[in-house]
C-alpha cells in the first residue's frame, strides 16, 4: 500500500523557547516518517496567548503547525484546547495535507482528535507518555482527568503506551480499548559507543526538578566518592531546582567533582554519553525515559531506580535501586563501577539498536497504522 499520511496531535513538542520539551514526541514522529508521510499539530497552551491562533513553522524537520491558545480557568482552557485542535486541523488541510490517520500523543490531545475523528471519519490512534497514571506520581489522576481520559480514548482504535507498566496502570484506571506497547525511540546514528575516557565518569540527564531525584543522586554520589575519590558526575539539564542542587553539591563537598552543564543539544549529549562510564537516573517516578534508551545506545551500563517502566529498560544491562534510597543507590553505583569490566558496551548498544532504533520503532508504528487502516 502507499505511504499513509499521519497527523500527529500533541500537547508537548520542541520549540525554540523549549528545545527539550516533548523531544520524545519528535523522535516518534521521526520514526514514523520512515514509513509514513507525517505532519505535526502542536496544541500549545501559552500565558502570552490572547486567543486561538495558528501558524506554521518554516524551519522544522517535519511539517509543523502550532495552534496556540490562552491559559484560562479549567473549563475555558479545555474549550480553547478543543478550538485550537479544530483550527489547527483546518490550517493543515488548507495547506494541502489531508491525513489518513490522526495520531494523538497524550490523552489530552486525543480529545480534539476524537471530535475530529467523529466529524471526518479519520481513524484515531493514541500514544500515551504521561506518568500521571502511575502510582508513584504524586500528581493525582483526578476524577475529571480520569473521565476525560476515558472519553477521549473511547474512539481510539489503538492505544499505545510506551511501557508495559503504563499500560497496566491505564487499564487499572478504567481505560478500555486495544492496547499495544510501542516504546520511545533513539537515533542510533547519533548515540553510539565512543572511546571511553580516562577516569571514572558518571552522567545523568534530565529536567532538574523533584521527579528526577537529582538531590538523592548527589547525596549518593557523596557516599560513592569515599571509595572512589576519582569519580566525577556530569549533570546535563536545567529546571526549577538547579540552584538548590548546585548549593547542595557545594554543601556535600563536591565542588570540582560535579559539573552542571545546563541544557545541551543532542549532539553534545551524545558526545558526553559516548565517552562516559556509567549512566545514573534517580527518578522518583518515571515511565520510559528517552535518556535511558540513549544511554544504552551509547553502550553505557545503567544504575536507576525501580519505578514505572525503568526496569523494562534496565533489565540485564545495569542495576536497580529503590526510590529515595540514598544508601541503596550509592551501593549500586559502587557495584557498577567495580564491575565495569563485566559490561560489554557493544552488546548494550546492540540491544538498544534492536529494540529502540528509529527504524525498529518506525516498523512498529507502521504496523500499527496498517492494522488500523485495514480494520484489524
Amino acid at each position: 500500500m502507499s505511504r499513509p499520511r499521519v497527523l500527529f496531535l500533541t500537547t508537548s513538542y520542541p520549540s525554540d523557547e523549549a528545545p527539550a520539551t516533548g523531544a520524545f514526541v519528535l523522535e516518534h514522529a521521526r520514526a514514523a516518517a520512515m514509513q509514513a508521510d507525517v505532519a505535526v499539530l502542536h496544541l500549545d497552551r501559552r500565558h502570552d496567548a490572547r486567543a486561538v491562533s495558528v501558524h506554521r513553522d518554516t524551519d522544522g524537520e517535519l511539517p509543523t503547525w502550532r495552534a496556540r491558545y490562552p491559559y484560562r480557568p479549567a473549563a475555558l482552557s479545555m474549550l480553547g484546547h478543543i478550538c485550537a485542535g479544530l483550527a489547527g486541523y483546518r490550517a493543515v488541510r488548507k495547506a494541502g495535507f489531508d491525513p489518513d490517520l490522526l495520531h494523538a500523543h497524550f490523552f489530552l490531545s486525543a480529545l480534539p482528535g476524537a471530535l475530529l475523528s467523529a466529524a471526518t471519519g479519520k481513524r484515531l490512534l493514541e500514544t500515551e507518555q504521561w506518568t500521571i497514571f502511575l502510582p508513584e506520581d504524586p500528581n493525582p489522576l483526578t476524577l475529571p482527568l480520569r473521565i476525560g481520559a476515558r472519553v477521549s480514548l473511547h474512539r481510539a482504535r489503538l492505544i499505545m503506551p510506551v511501557s508495559e507498566s503504563l499500560a497496566r496502570a491505564m487499564q487499572a484506571a478504567g481505560i478500555r480499548g486495544t492496547f499495544r506497547v510501542v516504546p520511545n525511540a533513539v537515533d542510533i546514528s547519533l548515540f553510539k559507543p565512543g572511546p571511553t575516557s580516562d577516569g571514572c565518569r558518571l552522567v545523568t540527564v534530565g529536567l532538574l526538578q523533584y521527579q528526577k531525584g537529582v538531590d538523592m543522586l548527589l547525596q549518593a554520589f557523596a557516599e560513592v566518592r569515599t571509595a572512589h575519590p576519582e569519580a566525577t558526575l556530569e549533570v546535563v539539564g536545567d529546571g526549577p531546582e538547579r540552584s538548590a542542587y548546585e548549593a547542595l553539591s557545594s554543601e556535600l563537598g563536591l565542588d570540582g567533582a560535579v559539573h552542571f552543564h545546563g541544557i545541551l543539544p543532542k549532539t553534545e549529549i551524545a558526545a558526553i554519553l559516548g565517552t562516559a562510564h556509567v549512566f545514573v537516573l534517580a527518578s522518583r517516578f518515571d515511565n520510559n525515559p528517552c535518556v535511558l534508551v540513549e544511554a544504552q545506545a551509547a553502550g553505557l551500563p545503567i544504575v536507576a531506580t525501580r519505578v514505572g517502566g525503568i526496569p523494562e529498560i534496565v533489565t540485564g544491562y545495569g542495576l536497580l535501586a529503590e526510590r529515595d534510597d540514598v544508601g541503596g543507590l550509592a551501593a549500586r553505583i559502587s557495584e557498577a563501577l567495580v564491575g565495569l569490566g563485566a559490561y560489554d558496551r557493544n552488546a548494550i548498544a546492540a540491544h538498544a539498536r534492536e529494540r529502540y532504533s528509529l527504524e525498529q520503532v518506525g516498523e512498529q508504528l507502521a504496523d500499527a497504522y496498517r492494522s488500523v487502516l485495514d480494520g484489524r
